[in-house]
This record gives structure tokens, C-alpha cells and sequence, in this order.
């Protein structure tokens, strides 16, 4: 699954835009007031168009940038990451350093991939660790040296679902991962333990 939706329960392109679609609506729960622009499988040109487009007309605010690395390439250990050509044949490296100098500041990124510490690692290295602090957040689902969980009991975007669906997820883990599948109940310590950081986070 990916946002809770099973791609091959339709044709791969409307799968492709129905994940798209319900990204944005995801995100549009925690921020009714943002426009949203989801780019699907898109090459370098087209990235770069929405960036300054976006932080165009973002002014002052803050630009959200997500990228969603399942199925392409690992980030490399520059900090590229993967997208399209104009034909889709083959993978583009796209360093860090142009994502950054299109958007801009204020920024988020959303990096879910495999190695997502390596474009934070990448990033990092790109500005002056002890200057002036950027007006930027770094959200990576795992650290350099790492590949992306994968069960089948949950959504292959697992750091995503845990950012915009975090009660849907957390229920899910729980009745996954946690006491039920133990057969202790509810009414173990060991429940009360596991609905005590999903609360905090939540």
C-alpha cells in the first residue's frame, strides 16, 4: 500500500494518481489554507518549474517538498536523489544543491526513502554548520545506512503515514506490533506502556 491505498487494485496510472490525490488531501487535513501541487514521477525540468513556481507564489512562507523514493535508486552519497527523464527510460540525479537553491527558504522536506540521511547528510553539508540557521526542516525516514521498513501488514510509506495519518497509523502498529498480537489484552502493563508514547506523539 502506499497512503493506504493497494496500487495494484486498479490500472498502474489511475493507482499512480489516486496515491497522488490522497497525499495531498492528507496534507490538506493539517493545512485547509495551502495549495497543494502534486507532481507525478516528474524529471528534473518539471521539478524545477514547480520549485520556483511554488516559492513564487509562497512569498515569505514556508514551501512543503515531499519526494517519495520507493521504487527508484537509493539516494547517492552525494545527496542526489532519482527522478525521471523526458522519455521515463531512465533515472536523473538530482543534487541536493539545485532542489535547495530553487525552493529556498522557508522550506520543509519530507524525504521518504531508503538512505534519506544521506540527502540530510548532503544537506547539512551544504551550509555552514556554525553560521546563521536556516529557516529549514529536514524530515527523513530513515538514516544513511538504512533501507525502509517493509511488512506487509503496513503501507510501504510508512514515515509518511506516521506524518499524516499518525492516529491511523499508530492504531494500526499497535494491533500490528504490540499487545494484541501477544494475546495480552489491554489490560497488561505492556499496553499501557505501548499507548503512552503513540498518546505523546499523537
Amino acid at each position: 500500500m502506499e497512503c493506504w491505498i493497494d496500487p495494484f487494485s486498479m490500472a498502474p496510472q489511475k493507482a499512480l494518481e489516486s496515491i497522488g490525490k490522497t497525499l495531498s488531501v492528507q496534507y490538506e487535513r493539517w493545512q485547509p489554507r495551502a495549495r497543494y501541487k502534486v507532481q507525478l514521477d516528474p524529471t528534473v525540468e518539471e521539478v524545477k518549474k514547480l520549485c520556483s513556481t511554488c516559492r513564487k507564489y509562497a512569498k515569505t512562507e514556508r514551501v512543503l517538498f515531499h519526494y517519495n523514493g520507493h521504487g527508484v535508486p537509493k539516494p547517492t552519497a552525494s545527496g542526489e536523489i532519482w527522478l525521471f527523464n523526458k522519455s521515463y527510460t531512465q533515472y536523473i540525479p538530482l543534487p541536493i544543491s539545485d532542489l535547495d537553491s530553487w525552493l529556498k527558504t522557508p522550506s520543509i522536506y519530507v524525504f521518504d526513502c531508503s538512505a534519506a540521511g544521506m540527502i540530510v547528510n548532503a544537506f547539512t553539508e551544504l551550509h555552514d554548520p556554525s553560521g546563521s540557521t536556516r529557516d529549514c526542516i529536514l524530515l527523513a525516514a530513515c538514516e544513511s545506512h538504512e533501507t525502509l521498513p517493509q511488512r506487509a501488514e503496513f503501507p510501504a510509506d510508512v514515515f509518511t503515514s506516521c506524518l499524516t495519518t499518525p492516529i491511523k497509523m499508530a492504531l494500526r502498529w499497535l494491533f500490528e506490533l504490540g499487545c494484541y498480537s501477544s494475546g495480552r489484552g489491554m489490560s497488561s502493563p505492556c499496553c499501557i506502556w505501548c499507548l503512552f508514547p503513540i498518546l505523546i506523539i499523537v
